[in-house]
């Protein structure tokens, strides 16, 4: 799971991370959690091979360093095996970001389309219920990102994008290539059937899965740098390897806007500093094409 956008827009997931590293604060964390959502059933770490340190399938010579793919596929079904699914599709929770701009960001990054919800406060919960059965089906399933636009922090959501022609609705929007923006390529008003809801994001997304051009990790952020790209979180960027609780801050050619601010990964070598010893590496991020997975 990544957690950098969510720990840098809320302090209280970045506390969270804080508690899976020993008081650190770094851009990847892993730890599996029971239902309840607190209690821990592996290790910890900053990948799935840390945090499952401890699986019976780790036998190899990286035994208590790391658990190794089979091993960590092995923890996994063992974990698993002692919480079979006992609820139902109406009951899985649905995704809402910290913001609109957040949702945005973030759809453009996993090139997904962001199914965007504006509706009347008194109707938000009705619809996140709603929604449930329909975006839990095979063909809808981590193909989309979802948001529910909030009165405060959202006011200004329309700024960002083109072609919205309703006050409230669903909205189905492809983001722009470093998610600053975006359009607009479907709209159903809020009394919509959910199999005609259903049909126009499978449409919207054929489209997108054949147009979209899958990024390159170190050629999007080269260019995003030469176009001065930069997006403002709630939290300042950066991470807090020796967990004093400050973030460590860089200066130089990485540097936001604000000062000593840390944009992306650090120019030139990569790595920590010379002198520190950083505790694990982060996973790579998954090859996922455009559209999300078939």
């Amino acid at each position: 799971m990544c957690v950098r956008l969510e720990s840098y827009e809320s302090e209280e997931h970045q506390k969270m991370v804080r508690s899976f590293l020993n008081g650190r604060f770094e851009n990847t964390a892993f730890c599996i959690l029971a239902p309840d959502g607190e209690t821990r059933l592996s290790a910890t770490g900053r990948s799935p091979s840390q945090g499952l340190r401890q699986g019976r399938g780790n036998r190899g010579p990286n035994r208590g360093r790391g658990a190794g793919q089979e091993g960590v596929v092995d923890a996994l079904k063992e974990i698993s095996r002692n919480y079979r699914p006992r609820g139902s599709k109406e009951g899985a929770v649905l995704q809402d970001f910290h913001s609109f701009r957040q949702g945005l960001n973030v759809a453009s990054g996993d090139q997904r389309l962001l199914l965007y919800v504006v509706a009347p406060g008194e109707e938000r919960d009705k619809l996140r219920k709603t929604l449930r059965p329909l975006m839990s089906t095979g063909e809808i399933v981590g193909k989309f990102h979802t948001d529910f636009a909030e009165n405060e922090p959202d006011a200004k959501w329309r700024e960002a994008v083109k072609g919205e022609g309703r006050k409230a609705g669903f909205f189905v929007i492809r983001a722009d290539k470093f998610g600053q923006t975006g359009n607009v390529m479907a709209e159903l008003s809020l009394d919509a059937e959910l199999e005609e809801l259903k049909a126009v994001l499978l449409k919207a997304n054929a489209s997108f899965a054949k147009t979209e051009e899958r990024k390159v990790y170190s050629e999007h952020v080269s260019e995003g740098r030469r176009e001065q790209v930069y997006f403002e979180n709630g939290m300042p960027y950066g991470e807090d390897r020796d967990g004093d609780g400050e973030i460590d801050h860089r200066g130089g050619r990485g540097a936001g806007p604000g000062a000593g601010e840390r944009r992306g990964p650090p120019f030139g070598r990569r790595g920590p500093p010379r002198g520190e010893r950083r505790p694990g590496q982060p996973p790579q991020r998954p090859r996922i094409r455009p559209g999300g997975k078939d």
